[in-house]
C-alpha cells in the first residue's frame, strides 16, 4: 500500500518539480534587450533548471547548469549606429524599412556566426532532450526553425518590445487600434485615445500589417528554408507557441484585452539595488551632493557620444547652471576637457542601482522602455529626449500622466533644456505622480520574473498549455471578424427582399390582369 501511495503521489506531482532542460535563444541585436531576457534565464537557473542558450552577450557569472553559445564579434547594433540627426523625422515607409532591415541583417549575422554553427552541431549530434523552447521572438522570427531541429517542443515566445501586435496575432488575441496605439504604449486608467491618435494608429496598423504579411513573412520563410532544411514554414511552426511573455504592466502601459496565453511580465529587469562602486557613491551621496544629483543615460542603443557637438555643448552649459551634480553615461573621451565642475562622465554605469539611490532628483533619459520601467520602479521623475521606436510612445505617455517632461533633440536649445530640467527637479508634482506609478508597479503578488519562470514551468508541465489556447487560432481571419456571418445575413436579407419584390411584382401583375379583363367585359 505504501508503494502504491508513493507512486500515486509521484504521478500527481507537477512536472515542474523536476529540473527542466530549456533551450533559450535571444538574438535581438540590443544589449539592453538582453538585460531583460537574461533576467528570466537567471531565474530559471536559480530554480534549478538547465539552460542551453544562444545569446548576444556572455553571462555575467558562470553557472554549472548553463551552457552558453555567445555570438562572437560585434553585434549588428554595434556595427550599424543610429543616425540621431534624421531618425526622429522618419516617415512611416522609412520607419518600416529601418526596422525590418534591422531584423534581416541582424538575423543573418547570427546565422553566419560560429556560435550558431556550434549550437546547431550540438543539437544535431548529441540530440539533447529539451522540455521547452524559450525564444525571444518578434523581430528574430527565423530562429523558430530551431524548434524543428529539437523535435517541435512546447514554445514560449517572449519580447522586451512592450506588446507588439504580432504577438497578439500570434496568440489569437484581438487588436483594436482604438485601444492600443500601434507599436506604442497603451492608455492609462481607461483614458481613451483622441480621434487623431486613433486615426494615426489605424494608418500605422495598415502600413505595417501590409508589409509584414506581404514582404517580411515571406522573407522569414526563405531564411527558415535556407538555414533549417526540411523545416515547415513560419505559419506552421508558430502553432508550437504555447504562451507569450510580454514586457508590459498595466500600471505603466495601460489595461488591454488579452487572452490568458499572453502573460504580462513588464519590468523583469528592475530589482532592488546592489551596492554601488565606492567612487560613484562618493560622487552622488548627500554629503558630496547636498542638492542631489541628476543621472543621464541614453541606454545601449543610442550613444550619447553621437550627439552633434552643438547639442552636446548646449546640454553641458545647461548642466553648469544647476546646483545638482550630474552623472552622465558618455562613451568617448572627447568631452573630458569640456566638463563643468559638477558633471562627471563614465563609459558604463549601473543604471538600476543608481536610479535606486535616494539622493537622485531627475533621470535624463531617451525614454527607452526598460529605462522608463526602472525609473518607475524606483520612483524617479524623467526628463525625456526620445529618438525613435517605443521611446516616442513612452515620452508621450510620461507627459500624459505627469511623470516626465520631453525635449526634442533636434530643436533643444540650452534654455529649453535648462527650463525643462529645472522644472522636473524642482516641481514636486512629477515625483508625486511617479510615486503613484511606483506603488502600482510594485503592488504585485510575485515579481514579474518569478511569474515568467512559473509560466515556463507550467508550459512544460502541461505539454504546451492547450487550456490557454485561443479559439481564434483555429478560425480564418474572416471568421474571427464574423464577415462570413455578415455575408450570410446580407445574402439572406437580399434574398428576402428579392422574394418580396417578386411577390409584389406577381401580385401587381395579377391585379392588373384582372382589371384589364374586367374592362374588356364592360
Amino acid at each position: 500500500m505504501l508503494l502504491v501511495a508513493l507512486a500515486t503521489l509521484a504521478a500527481l506531482a507537477p512536472c515542474g518539480a523536476s529540473p527542466l532542460n530549456v533551450l533559450f535563444v535571444s538574438t535581438v541585436s540590443s544589449p539592453s534587450h538582453y538585460i531583460w531576457v537574461s533576467s528570466l534565464a537567471g531565474e530559471l537557473l536559480r530554480r534549478g533548471h538547465h539552460v542551453t542558450e544562444l545569446v548576444i552577450k556572455p553571462p555575467a557569472t558562470p553557472h554549472p547548469n548553463r551552457t552558453s553559445f555567445v555570438i562572437d564579434g560585434k553585434i549588428y547594433a554595434e556595427t550599424t549606429p543610429v543616425d540621431l540627426e534624421t531618425i526622429y523625422d522618419h516617415s512611416l515607409f522609412e520607419e518600416i524599412h529601418f526596422l525590418y532591415d534591422f531584423c534581416r541583417d541582424s538575423a543573418n549575422i547570427v546565422f553566419e556566426s560560429k556560435a550558431f554553427a556550434d549550437l546547431l552541431k550540438l543539437l544535431k549530434q548529441k540530440k539533447p532532450d529539451f522540455d521547452v523552447f524559450v525564444l525571444d521572438f518578434p523581430l528574430q522570427e527565423p530562429f523558430i526553425g530551431l524548434n524543428y531541429i529539437i523535435g517541435r517542443k512546447p514554445m514560449v515566445a517572449m519580447t522586451a518590445f512592450n506588446l507588439p501586435v504580432e504577438v497578439l496575432t500570434l496568440m489569437g488575441s484581438p487588436y483594436f487600434p482604438s485601444l492600443l496605439p500601434y507599436s506604442g504604449v497603451g492608455a492609462h486608467g481607461g483614458d481613451p485615445l483622441t480621434f487623431t491618435e486613433r486615426l494615426y494608429s489605424v494608418c500605422r496598423w495598415i502600413g505595417f500589417t501590409t508589409y509584414i504579411n506581404w514582404v517580411y513573412r515571406p522573407d522569414v520563410d526563405k531564411m527558415i528554408a535556407e538555414n533549417f532544411p526540411g523545416a515547415p514554414p513560419l505559419a506552421e511552426l508558430e502553432k508550437d507557441v504555447a504562451i507569450s511573455l510580454v514586457n508590459t504592466n498595466p500600471a505603466l502601459h495601460g489595461a488591454m484585452p488579452l487572452v490568458p496565453s499572453i502573460v504580462e511580465v513588464g519590468g523583469m529587469q528592475a530589482r532592488p539595488p546592489k551596492p554601488l562602486p565606492a567612487d560613484i557613491l562618493e560622487w552622488i551621496n548627500e554629503k558630496a551632493a547636498p542638492h542631489g544629483f541628476v543621472f543621464m543615460s541614453f541606454g545601449t542603443n543610442v550613444r550619447a557620444a553621437s550627439l552633434n557637438k552643438g547639442s552636446r555643448d548646449a546640454i553641458l552649459r545647461a548642466f553648469a547652471r544647476i546646483k545638482q551634480r550630474v552623472l552622465w553615461k558618455y562613451e568617448d573621451d572627447d568631452i573630458l576637457d569640456k566638463l563643468p565642475p559638477n558633471v562627471r562622465v563614465s563609459k558604463w554605469l549601473p543604471q538600476n542601482d543608481i536610479l535606486a539611490h535616494p539622493n537622485i532628483r531627475c533621470f535624463v533619459s531617451h525614454n527607452g522602455g526598460l529605462s522608463t520601467q526602472e525609473a518607475s520602479y524606483h520612483g524617479v521623475p524623467i526628463l525625456g529626449m526620445p529618438f525613435f521606436a517605443d521611446q516616442l510612445g513612452y515620452a508621450k505617455k510620461g507627459e500624459r500622466i505627469g511623470i516626465s517632461r520631453t525635449v526634442i533633440y533636434r530643436t533643444a536649445t540650452e534654455e529649453a533644456f535648462y527650463e525643462a530640467l529645472t522644472d522636473v527637479i524642482n516641481n514636486p508634482k512629477y515625483r508625486a505622480n511617479m510615486k503613484v506609478v511606483q506603488n502600482a508597479v510594485r503592488d504585485q503578488k510575485e515579481t514579474p520574473v518569478e511569474r515568467a519562470a512559473w509560466y515556463v514551468e507550467m508550459v512544460a508541465r502541461t505539454g504546451g498549455a492547450p487550456h490557454l489556447r485561443s479559439p481564434a487560432l483555429r478560425l480564418r481571419w474572416y471568421e474571427v471578424w464574423m464577415l462570413d456571418i455578415l455575408a450570410a445575413a446580407a445574402l439572406a436579407v437580399g434574398l428576402a427582399l428579392w422574394l418580396v419584390r417578386r411577390l409584389l411584382g406577381a401580385l401587381c401583375s395579377s391585379g392588373g390582369a384582372r382589371r384589364r379583363t374586367k374592362a374588356k367585359a364592360h
